[in-house]
């Protein structure tokens, strides 16, 4: 959950304390998770949250709705991780994916899926930005061939975690 992995977001994804300043976060995959209230929590205000079901997206608009900070703060979308809008080239500042590439891993046996994914959120990414993936599923190897040291600088890897990996990546 969102305790175990504050400590390492916070340490590279930091709120700004000008609040005219924003930190712009991508949340792709979100599911039921209580993520995006969390961070909300934290103090992030600039959310784009997305999801493949359309029924995932409904009970978020639920769930945020019971936070006045939350309704205007995060922008929930029905997206496909492997095709993101064209005009986001660039313009997120931290992608924080929980999840996400698993279900895509599960879902297809060429991992075709995963890579394209992963392609698009660095394609969002800016340079500089803050790649953390929680991933319990998706195996190293392909991680490697995914996050290569010519796209990221590795922060953390996470492969030895006791539960799901917390890895962490900067955009060259």
């Amino acid at each position: 959950g969102w305790s175990e992995i504050k400590p390492l977001f916070q340490q590279h994804v930091h709120v700004p304390p000008d609040t005219s300043a924003t930190t712009k976060l991508l949340i792709p995959g979100m599911g039921n998770d209580p993520l995006l209230l969390d961070l909300v929590g934290a103090g992030y205000r600039d959310i784009t949250a997305f999801d493949y079901s359309k029924g995932a997206v409904e009970r978020q608009a639920e769930l945020l709705s019971y936070d006045s900070n939350a309704e205007d703060a995060v922008t929930l979308l029905c997206r496909d991780a492997r095709a993101l809008d064209e005009d986001w080239t660039d313009v997120f500042d931290a992608v924080l994916e929980k999840g996400c590439l698993d279900a895509l891993y599960l879902s297809d046996e060429t991992d075709g899926n995963v890579a394209k994914a992963a392609e698009e959120m660095h394609r969002v990414l800016k340079p500089g930005g803050i790649f953390m993936s929680v991933s319990g599923v998706v195996p190293a190897e392909l991680r490697r061939e995914i996050f290569t040291t010519e796209k990221y600088e590795w922060l953390r890897d996470g492969t030895d975690d006791l539960k799901a990996g917390c890895f962490v990546w900067k955009k060259r």
